[in-house]
């Protein structure tokens, strides 16, 4: 008995069902946020912003710095040549090309600038990648100690708990690809010929086992050694800096005036770290994580939606906004150090 071959999709039929997939997000997505802040006082919003003392402001900048030390620690540690000062430089000037130009301008200000510094562009490029690993590591696993908070404060960790374990999962299992590809070369090229398997399984223009083999062994080559001495201070900055995001936003709703009594910190905390991934959607989840924040706050404690508002806005300029001006100065300084033609 002869078996039917099995007929493939056409491509249209996968744009178009990916299309609607994405615009089926959109929507819920606008419809989540006009339920969630529909009810703000945005004058009130305006006003508790209006208050912050000087001194408030100067402790959050310092918190800015923190967090932009930690964020570009791996980076440094990973790329032999370039320290903190200039990983910090080259995050800043990458978030800025990122946010207001198309992919890649991204990359090619990162490779420029590592041009610029004398320090070799493979190896950079390796380091954002291995930075990059870490970072979703991290950013994955933070909704598993976000639910092991709500349960512990407020005694259950609702539909969030589902999320945190295929995230645990998520991040576990990429921390075993690291595990296992870091082995040896052959330990790698296994690695790279499963990715490939897969990513040729998904899309047929993606590279094949063999191509994705090549790859990962060369970069295997490239990283190994740094790899192998630095993940662990890599891993334990880019916890560091979820935990000062976390205090940047505990602050910026004191200083706009909600007291522990309407918001416990670990109350607060527990519901940042349960939608922490947000934080990968586009602008670091602007709006989306804002207002998933604000809902699950206000959902376990008595604190007023427009009071939290105020303090998501102080957290975001300092998150976002502030490091995105900030990316303006490394990118000014290397135009000034490059050579004329």
């Amino acid at each position: 008995m002869t078996s039917t071959p099995r007929r493939a999709v056409p491509p249209a039929v996968v744009k178009a069902a990916v299309r609607l997939l994405v615009w089926a997000a959109v929507v819920a997505l606008a419809w989540y946020l006009v339920r969630a802040l529909r009810r703000v006082d945005w004058p009130a919003v305006g006003d508790a912003i209006s208050h912050l003392a000087w001194w408030q402001v100067a402790v959050l900048l310092l918190l800015v710095v923190a967090r932009a030390s930690l964020s570009s620690t791996p980076l440094a540690l990973f790329t032999e040549g370039l320290g903190l000062r200039r990983a910090i430089g080259n995050d800043l000037v990458g978030n800025l090309a990122a946010t207001v130009t198309p992919a890649p301008a991204d990359i090619v200000a990162r490779a420029a600038m590592f041009r610029a510094w004398g320090v070799d562009v493979g190896q950079g490029m390796a380091g954002l990648v291995l930075n990059s690993i870490l970072y979703y590591v991290v950013r994955l696993a933070a909704p598993v100690a976000g639910a092991v908070l709500m349960l512990w404060t407020v005694g259950e960790e609702g539909a969030v708990g589902w999320a945190a374990v295929l995230s645990g999962l998520a991040s576990a299992a990429i921390v075993a690809v690291l595990v296992v590809g870091s082995r040896s070369a052959t330990s790698a090229g296994a690695v790279g010929r499963v990715l490939g398997r897969v990513a040729h399984r998904v899309r047929r223009t993606l590279p094949g086992p063999e191509q994705m083999e090549k790859t990962v062994v060369e970069f295997h080559a490239r990283v190994a050694a740094r790899w192998l001495r630095h993940w662990p201070a890599a891993l334990l900055s880019l916890t560091g800096m979820v935990v000062v995001e976390s205090t940047i936003l505990v602050l910026a709703l004191r200083f706009v005036g909600v007291p522990p009594s309407q918001a416990p910190t670990l109350v607060v905390v527990a519901c940042f770290l349960s939608v922490y991934l947000l934080m990968a959607t586009p602008f670091l989840g602007l709006g989306v994580l804002d207002a998933a924040v604000v809902a699950l706050v206000s959902m376990h404690t008595p604190a007023q939606a427009s009071d939290l508002v105020a303090g998501l806005v102080v957290w975001r300029v300092a998150v976002q906004l502030v490091p995105l001006a900030a990316g303006v100065v490394p990118l000014l300084s290397v135009r000034r150090s490059r050579p004329t033609a």
